[in-house]
C-alpha cells in the first residue's frame, strides 16, 4: 500500500512540474474601502470589478503567461496591489493620491 502511494505521489509531482502551472495570487489592500479593479483572469482575459478591501484571488496559470492587476481608489485612503507567483513577489505598487491607480504586471517564470 505504501509503495503504491509513493508511486502515485511521484507521478502527481512529475505531472505538475511537466504542466508548467504556477500558483498566482493577486492581493489588494489599503485604507480605501472600495477600489475599481482591472485584472487578467485565470483564462488570460481582462476583467473589471468594484471590490471591497481587502481582496485576494488565487489561481493557477501556465509559466510564461502575462498577469496584470490594477486598482483605482476614490478620493480618500490608499491602495496597495501585489502579485505573487509560487509564493515569491512578482511585482507590487501603491497609490495614495486622490483617484490614484496602483498597477502591477509581469510575465510568469517558465
Amino acid at each position: 500500500m505504501m509503495k503504491a502511494f509513493g508511486i502515485l505521489l511521484f507521478a502527481a509531482t512529475l505531472a505538475s512540474s511537466q504542466s508548467g502551472m504556477k500558483e498566482v495570487v493577486y492581493e489588494v489592500d489599503g485604507t480605501a474601502k472600495y477600489v475599481n479593479l482591472t485584472l487578467t483572469n485565470p483564462q488570460g482575459g481582462k476583467e473589471q470589478n468594484q471590490v471591497k478591501l481587502p481582496f485576494e484571488l488565487k489561481f493557477y496559470a501556465k509559466g510564461g503567461q502575462f498577469v496584470y492587476l490594477s486598482a483605482q481608489k476614490g478620493i480618500r485612503g490608499n491602495v496597495h496591489v501585489l502579485i505573487r507567483c509560487s509564493g515569491a513577489v512578482l511585482q507590487e505598487a501603491s497609490a495614495d493620491a486622490p483617484y490614484g491607480i496602483a498597477t502591477a504586471e509581469g510575465k510568469l517564470p517558465e
